[in-house]
Parts: C-alpha cells; structure tokens; sequence
C-alpha cells in the first residue's frame, strides 16, 4: 500500500511538471506560429515563397518524427525532453538579428522541428500514467495545456509586433524555453528495466498484421487533419490581415478565442469518450466542422468569422483525447513510441503538402478557395473515423493493480 501511495505522488509530481513544461512549449509555439507568415510577407516573401517555408519546416518536423519516437525507447523520455526545449530555445534568438527570410528558413525549421520530441515523449508518458478507462479523461486533462499557452500568445504577440516590431516575439520565445529547462530537469525518469535475454520470441511491430490496418486507418485520418490545419494556419493570418483588412492584435485574438473554447472543452470531450465510446465522440465531434468552414463562402464580418473559426476549432479539439485513447487502447504500451511517432508523422506530412498548396489556392483559385477545400478533408476524415473498430484495452485485467493517475 506504502508503495501504491508513493507512486501515485511520484506520477502526480511529474505530470505537473509535464503540463507546466508543456504550456511553456503551447505558449512558444502560439507566440511565433499564428503570425509567422506575416512576419515572412513583412521580409518580402512572396505567398509561394511563404508556403515553400513553411512546408520546408513541416518536412524536417515529420523527418524527425519516428527518429524521435526511437531516440525515447533508447535515451529515455526526460533526455528526449531536453533536446526538444534545447533545439527550440537558439533558433527564435538568432532569428531576431536576421532581415532575410532566406536565412530565417533553416532557423524555423529546427525550432519547429524541436516539438517533434516534445510531443512523442509527452504522449508517451500520459499514456503510461493512465489506466483504460481514464484514459481519454486523462488526455483531455493534460491537453488543457495547449490552450492555456495559447490564451495571451497570440494576442499579446500582436501587440508586441504593432507597438515594438518582430525583434522582442523572438526574444520572448527564448527566454520562455530557457526558463521551460527548470521543470523538465525536474522530472524523474524511472531505470529502465534490466532485459533478460530471451531465445524465442520476435519482436511484436506495428506493422505486424495485427495492428497494420489500424495503424492505416490513424495515418490516413491524421494525415488529413494535418492537411486541414496546415492549409488554415497557412492562409488564416495572410487572409485576415490582407482581405478582411484587420490588424495583428485582432488577428491575435481568433488563435486566443480558440484557445478559450479548446480549453472549455477538452475535460469534457475526455469524459465523454471514456463514457460513450472514443469512436461516437470522434465522428459526433468532426460532423460539425465542415459547415462551419464552409461557411467562410459567404461572411465578411470578422466578429463572425472569430466564431466560426473558435467553434470549428473546438470541435477539432474535441476529437484529441479520443484518437490518442482509441491509438492506446488498440496498440500495446511497448509499441507506443513507434505508434505516436506514426501518428505524428503522418499529422506533419499533412501539414508539409498543405502549405504549398493553400497559397496555390489562394493565390489562383480565390481568397477563400482554402476554407472550402479544409472542409472537404473533414469530410474525408469523417468516413475514414466511421472505419475504426474500438478495441477493448488489453489492460482491463491489471487495472485494479495499477496507481490511477490524478
């Protein structure tokens, strides 16, 4: 009992450290990604030039995915941790002595690249602390970071920019991660267990036949859902700024009003997944989102366009801690760093087309062509979400003997 209690406060104490680290990371990445393609128009790039940047930084990010996923099994989540705030800390400061996108290019690609290790180490490590059924809580309660970061970012970021110009997002950025080195130098990492050497047994992989069509399934639906957020994040800002003609902090504010929805609903969507079925809350979640995309056709006022985005945005968060429930219910925990690297790198694969292809729209097709063609992908990610086949978590028996994670 005496050994229960302490690794329930131990699992308590390094999640907290996960989720502060994690809104230093959330508040990094909405401080300099939402304007980030303003801040490449303002250095005189082209909006295909914007694209190419962007996709160049998303293509280093998803090669580094699996790698990064092999680098946890093998140094451990902790150190993985600490190349990830290392790599993002340098590159936002050097980037603020720069006044040529063409060397702001390279920087951006390793600071975007850095999340890359953050993000498999992170999931693995929830996934780990939760038990079967709460799971899909448990990612929602820990997802409520991303939002909490992104709540002054963006606006603030505006701010910043229209007052004192570029230099100071940067700088910010730096000092943030380097202060982000105190929590995760706090966490514990448990030794790794001594392995016996066995004579039988091959390894299980996810691409054994098992697991191979599952796996399918998640990269297909991730791969869209980074094509959808990657043709947004692309265009949003360029769209706002240069048609709706608004200004940086307003443009701020629709990231900051999705954080505030994303945050309202994140505990719950976990709960409602945990209750009803990861797959219903995911197809339920998703169903919404397409219409409010779509809707971009026909509005100008920006007041709406703000809620349109916020809800579409929720929805879409909503569908988190059930996919990542649904991917650790199916796959065994040995094979979870490969899984997530899997996932992740189809998510950046879909992010690295995406950009290329957004500015093409909306340079040749029309302004808001790019809204219609993200809802199109949800509408294609809603049947491949009908496809999947909730397994029944494999842990069920050893629930009564694991720590429940708070």
């Amino acid at each position: 009992m005496k050994v229960q209690v302490a690794n329930m406060l131990g699992l308590k104490r390094d999640l907290w450290l996960l989720f502060a680290l994690n809104i230093a990371i959330g508040f990094s990445a909405q401080f300099i990604t939402p304007l980030f393609p303003l801040y490449l128009e303002g250095l005189g790039a082209s909006e295909m030039e914007i694209g190419l940047v962007l996709s160049l930084a998303s293509i280093l990010a998803t090669a580094m995915m699996i790698p990064s996923g092999l680098m946890m099994n093998r140094i451990g989540k902790k150190r993985t941790l600490l190349v990830s705030v290392g790599l993002a800390a340098l590159p936002p400061l050097l980037i603020s002595f720069l006044d040529d996108w063409r060397w702001v290019t390279p920087l951006y690609m390793i600071f975007s690249a850095s999340f890359s290790f953050f993000i498999v180490s992170r999931m693995a490590m929830i996934s780990e602390s939760a038990t079967p059924r709460n799971r899909a809580t448990l990612f929602g309660v820990m997802n409520l970071a991303w939002p909490i970061g992104g709540l002054v970012a963006p606006t603030l970021s505006g701010f910043l920019v229209e007052n004192f110009g570029w230099a100071p997002i940067f700088q910010v950025t730096t000092l943030i991660m380097a202060a982000s080195l105190i929590p995760t130098l706090r966490l514990e990492e448990p030794a790794a267990p001594i392995e016996v050497e066995q004579v039988t047994a091959k390894r299980p992989s996810i691409f054994d036949r098992e697991y191979l069509p599952f796996m399918t399934l998640i990269f297909l639906f991730h791969f869209l859902a980074g094509m959808m957020e990657g043709m947004i994040g692309t265009v949003l800002p360029l769209f706002l700024k240069n048609q709706i003609m608004i200004s940086e902090s307003l443009i701020g504010l629709f990231f900051t009003a999705s954080s505030i929805l994303i945050l309202i609903l994140q505990i719950p969507s976990g709960r409602l997944a945990d209750r009803y079925g990861r797959k219903k809350v995911l197809v339920l979640s998703l169903l919404p989102i397409p219409l409010l995309l779509g809707a971009w056709l026909f509005v100008d006022d920006w007041l709406v366009l703000l809620v349109l985005y916020a809800a579409a945005s929720g929805f879409r968060s909503m569908t988190w801690p059930s996919s990542l429930a649904l991917l650790a219910d199916f796959i065994p925990s040995e094979l979870m760093g490969s899984a997530l690297g899997v996932r992740m790198m189809s998510m950046r694969l879909g992010s690295t087309v995406a950009p290329v292809l957004a500015v093409y729209l909306y340079s040749n097709v029309g302004y808001r062509s790019p809204f219609l063609a993200s809802a199109a992908l949800v509408a294609m990610s809603i049947v491949i979400a009908l496809a999947f086949k909730e397994a029944r978590p494999k842990e069920d028996e050893a629930e009564a003997v694991q720590p429940k994670a708070q």
